[in-house]
């Protein structure tokens, strides 16, 4: 059966890959277009170093998947914590389109929840012909361990944890969102865009209540000169892994 990697463009889905992967198996990567730029430079040295090849894909191939979603749905809907159909369209439904394209229907899926994410391994979904792989959390690998490793590497993921998936997604929390504006306010630009494009139809926002340029300009002031990012984690879980 094939096996298929969900290489999220991190450390823990890295070195899952380094730990576990063989050739012929199939590592892919779902760009959901929204990635800050050291996450593809990082995903270029792991090819460069690891000589494991990585697949890119991306929701209709577009380079901006995630505006491209949301533009399909004429930004009648925005998605927020409890419907999360970001995750859906941008990874799971365009990961399942690629494999069926290239005549995969069955596989092993290996995801990297770790043996600190128990919470991960229990929620997620489990679908006919796809079997679910968890070897890290099979294995005991936590976070310290994998930072650890990385120590050793030629190579690193060059920004803070929280910066990981999507720059601003909603799933961080609304803390964690103004952290990251407070040293990257640029950042905001296309979230503050998907908000202002909803506004003429039904004005959705991410979070409820608050709007993302309300949230960078909260940022702006000194409530949050003292948050570190390498020290905040999200707020919720999040099923982005491939």
């Amino acid at each position: 059966m094939q096996r298929v990697f969900n290489f999220s463009g991190g450390r823990t889905s890295a070195y899952m890959t380094i730990k576990y992967w063989q050739p012929g198996d199939l590592v892919i990567f779902t760009d959901t277009g929204r990635e800050h730029p050291k996450t593809y430079k990082f995903i270029n040295d792991f090819e460069a170093f690891e000589n494991i090849p990585v697949t890119r894909i991306s929701y209709k191939d577009s380079k901006e998947a995630f505006t491209q979603m949301l533009s399909d749905k004429n930004f009648k809907r925005i998605p927020y914590r409890m419907n999360r159909f970001c995750t859906d369209e941008l990874k799971v439904k365009t990961s399942k389109r690629y494999l069926r394209s290239i005549g995969i229907k069955s596989f092993e899926n290996f995801i990297g929840f770790r043996a600190d994410e128990p919470n991960r391994v229990k929620a997620k979904q489990y679908f006919k012909n796809i079997h679910n792989k968890y070897p890290l959390f099979e294995d005991g690998i936590t976070k310290p361990m994998i930072l650890e490793y990385f120590k050793t590497k030629p190579y690193d993921l060059e920004i803070p944890h929280i910066l990981g998936n999507c720059s601003l997604c909603f799933m961080k929390g609304k803390n964690a969102i103004m952290a990251i504006l407070r040293e990257y306010p640029e950042l905001a630009d296309q979230w503050i865009n998907d908000e202002e494009q909803a506004a003429k139809t039904f004005g959705h926002t991410y979070f409820k209540g608050v709007t993302i340029k309300q949230l960078r300009d909260i940022s702006q002031n000194n409530l949050f000169k003292d948050f570190n990012l390498n020290e905040i984690t999200p707020a919720f879980n999040c099923a982005c892994t491939n």
